[in-house]
């Protein structure tokens, strides 16, 4: 028994080797985004990264029970990498839209709805995994609400404002 467990553990500590690479690109697609809304508006990076995330999670809908976990993993980087993108430009254009006093106040505001957020998605995701048939197909289901979402709000973000100066005046 102790070697079967050997045995099995065996790969995932050789694919633990692989696991920073996508925070490095995180990291570098974060820097990305702020070049990205200098030189076109923080709009053109919130839009690209929503529908890169979209992509990544619809990517994700061809999934099995039997798919590679670096195929998985691989599938997965699109939608890390599409918050990555959009995040430091949203956070950018909040605090721009605000006066300085306010801008704790409003940094507040942005982390705690992200929080919110993430729980009631973290509480939906999870019904829909507990009352699906099975696991894949409450997966499924999942990434294609999700997905919406990232469409209906990358929509949204085109009837946003300009991004004037600080203290909200255009």
């Amino acid at each position: 028994m102790g070697r079967r467990r050997a045995a099995r553990a065996e790969p995932v500590r050789q694919h633990a080797g692989g696991a920073p690479l996508p925070t490095a690109l995180v990291a570098v697609v974060n820097l990305a985004s702020a070049k990205l809304a200098a030189r076109f508006g923080p709009r053109v990076p919130m839009v690209a990264g929503q529908l890169v995330g979209t992509a990544g999670l619809l990517a994700l809908l061809g999934v099995g029970a039997h798919t590679d976990v670096w195929a998985v993993a691989a599938l997965m980087v699109p939608v890390g990498l599409g918050g990555a993108l959009a995040v430091p430009a949203l956070t950018a254009m909040l605090l721009d839209a605000v006066p300085a006093d306010r801008a704790g106040t409003a940094s507040a505001v942005l982390n705690t709805g992200r929080q919110v957020g993430g729980a009631i998605a973290v509480a939906v995701f999870g019904a829909l995994l507990a009352g699906a048939d099975t696991f894949l197909a409450g997966m499924r289901w999942s990434m294609l609400l999700a997905a919406a979402g990232l469409v209906l709000t990358a929509g949204a973000t085109l009837t946003l404002p300009r991004a004037g100066r600080r203290g909200g005046k255009a």
